[in-house]
């Protein structure tokens, strides 16, 4: 005989009662405990949310207007912001420059050996001069020799200070570049005059040989710079291979520098005929080229490409496009994004229309003032 009653009707029915109340009781503990501790959310009905008024919504249809005009704004600001030229760039915008680096003017390979002293030359004028005003603005600074020795006072001028100007000598948007701004290659044999003053003038053996010679001029800095141009990029050029290629370790002229061991013509020789070849031989004679004039631009110009520099050594790069650039990037945004040509046409036409026309589209809707929003009023609105 089975005396245990674990598997009888009573027992089961008893155990399914019993757990039910235990069920139904930890919900009301879940629900008091919500009710007491979490916060509600009631949401009124329709009927009891406040209606707007025709005003009120007037209103709010404005704003929405005055927004998308300003978008309108902002589109066409960028389109033609800064329209300035320069080195074949007009304006400054946000877009990926890609265009801009394409139009970089390049170096005439021609030119370069037959510039390379004059450069050289004007590289290590450019860095002495640099380097001395910085070791003269550099504060003192205390410094300990030996246990007990009085404190003495030395320059805080580094070796990384002159490293930072070797840096920015080739750089045009560095203050130790800016002489790349003022040159300009002139050819002897052609009767062309060119800006400024001739670094080097010719030897009685060159002038004597009747061949043609490029000579490298330079203006007065504080004037207005030349437009970035072919002539302008091979000078830089130029400069990059005098550092990065000819000049086998830098420390052999960053410490006699740092240590202020030379004077301006000691380092040229030091820089152009010890620690390279650049001058020393012959001036090479210039083939058949390509001369380009020394079109002016305000050194405002100048100014605006510092400004863009900072930004890109403090992560935010911009860069300078031309409208065309700008207009063209902008339309193949728009075609990404699936707007046909016709209706990217019909978009910047409303960039200078648009404003005014849903202005006036939003009087004529209102002139009653109690005509019904065009809009569900559950979306934001009525959230006060």
């Amino acid at each position: 005989r089975i005396s245990s009653s674990r598997g009888s009707p009573t027992s089961q029915s008893r155990n399914t009662v019993r757990g039910a109340a235990q069920v139904a009781r930890k919900q009301r503990q879940y629900h008091g405990y919500r009710t007491n501790h979490l916060p509600s959310q009631i949401l009124p009905a329709r009927s009891q949310q406040p209606r707007l008024s025709a005003g009120f919504t007037r209103g709010t249809l404005y704003a929405r207007a005055l927004a998308a005009a300003m978008a309108r704004l902002l589109v066409a600001l960028a389109l033609t912001t800064l329209s300035n030229a320069q080195m074949g760039m007009e304006g400054m915008g946000m877009g990926s420059g890609r265009r801009q680096r394409d139009k970089e003017p390049l170096a005439f390979k021609a030119d370069l050996p037959c510039i390379k002293c004059d450069v050289c030359e004007i590289v290590a004028s450019e860095v002495y001069r640099e380097v001395e005003k910085q070791r003269d603005a550099a504060p003192m600074t205390v410094k300990n020799t030996k246990p007990g020795a009085p404190k003495v006072q030395v320059s805080s001028f580094s070796e990384a200070d002159v490293s930072a100007v070797l840096e920015g000598v080739c750089n045009r948007r560095k203050e130790p570049g800016e002489w790349l701004w003022y040159v300009d290659l002139v050819e002897t044999a052609k009767s062309v005059f060119g800006t400024g003053a001739p670094w080097r003038g010719l030897t009685k053996k060159e002038k004597a040989s009747g061949k043609n010679y490029l000579q490298v001029y330079r203006t007065q800095r504080g004037g207005d710079i030349r437009k970035w141009d072919r002539e302008s990029a091979t000078v830089k050029r130029s400069c990059d291979l005098l550092l990065d290629d000819d000049v086998g370790d830098l420390e052999d002229i960053v410490v006699p520098l740092w240590r202020g061991l030379k004077d301006e013509k000691e380092f040229k020789k030091l820089l152009c005929r010890e620690t390279t070849s650049r001058c020393g031989k012959e001036r090479k004679a210039v083939k058949e080229r390509e001369d380009l004039e020394f079109n002016r631009q305000e050194k405002t110009l100048l100014d605006t490409e510092r400004m863009m520099e900072n930004m890109k050594d403090q992560g935010m790069p911009m860069v300078m496009q031309s409208r065309e650039d700008m207009m063209e990037e902008l339309y193949e945004q728009m075609e990404a994004e699936g707007l046909s040509r016709e209706e990217a046409d019909a978009f910047m036409e409303s960039v200078q229309g648009g404003s005014a026309a849903e202005e006036e589209s939003v009087d004529e809707a209102f002139s009653a003032g109690t005509q019904e929003p065009d809009y569900d009023e559950d979306e934001g609105e009525g959230e006060l």
